[in-house]
């Protein structure tokens, strides 16, 4: 009976671990637009040590507004992100999902490091949250620099890994959709990422923060098209839990469809 029931939750849980993406995305989107909706609705005040003279930056905002907000909505994308991370592989390899469990060894590699750069990103997604404030200008950095750091690794392995089902006809109708809006939108946050770094170091702070909002909404977009390699499928040649048992033939009819 014990048996039964572990079994019975197994099923039942991986049903639901497209709910990390989709928590992940939506949480995301939510806090950043509260955060900018707040903004406007004060009057676009001009924050203490605010280089960027039309919009401010999103940690601008979050150290002296809403901080609970900002606290509350990174914990639960941080939880979602790593979550995400963790499903998108393991329904690669487990045989309750695509069974690809023949894959190549670099590819198993790739996908742990994706794996344990995606902790250290939600990890430092959340710390950032907590001393995202005015006077841990030190802190707030290297936090800054290890959850993008952390995204893009964890991103691209993910790519690469999953570039087998983007590049050719997926073997699973309803994936390749996926893997290809997914590829696009790192493309383009990457490519807004790359002007967004110019024109920081470049000295043009307005046209950087336009491009640093625009790289957030992208990011929660890209968080989402992930629930659409995670949805449990049980048509079309994506096992199911237990779906072996039901795949099995009846033995009366074994003797007709041996070749012996």
């Amino acid at each position: 009976m014990a048996g039964v029931e572990i079994s019975s939750f197994y099923a039942h849980s991986h049903k639901r671990l497209h709910y990390f993406p989709i928590i992940a995305s939506i949480s995301w989107f939510s806090t950043i637009t509260i955060l900018l909706a707040r903004w406007f609705a004060l009057g676009r005040p001009r924050y203490p040590g605010q280089v960027n003279p039309d919009i401010p930056f999103v940690s601008d905002i979050a150290a002296f507004q809403f901080k609970p907000v900002f606290i509350i909505g990174c914990t639960l994308t941080a939880v979602g992100f790593v979550g995400t991370v963790y499903s998108v592989h393991h329904v690669r390899y487990s045989h309750s999902f695509y069974g690809l469990a023949d894959d190549a060894a670099w590819r198993k590699t790739l996908s742990g490091i994706a794996m344990f750069s995606g902790l250290v990103a939600g990890t430092c997604l959340l710390l950032l949250s907590i001393f995202d404030t005015f006077e841990a200008h030190e802190k707030h950095r290297w936090l800054l620099v290890g959850t993008f750091g952390g995204l893009a690794i964890s991103s691209f392995t993910t790519e690469i890994v999953w570039w087998d089902e983007t590049y050719k006809a997926a073997r699973f109708p309803g994936l390749r959709k996926w893997c290809i809006a997914n590829n696009i939108l790192v493309a383009c946050i990457s490519g807004v990422s790359v002007a967004f770094l110019v024109f920081l170091f470049k000295d043009y702070p307005g046209r950087a923060g336009y491009l640093e909002w625009t790289i957030t909404y992208l990011g929660s977009l890209w968080l989402g098209t992930f629930a659409g390699y995670i949805r449990f499928r049980e048509e079309g040649g994506v096992a199911t839990a237990g779906a072996e048992a039901d795949q099995q033939i009846d033995p009366e009819q074994q003797p007709l469809l041996d070749p012996a």
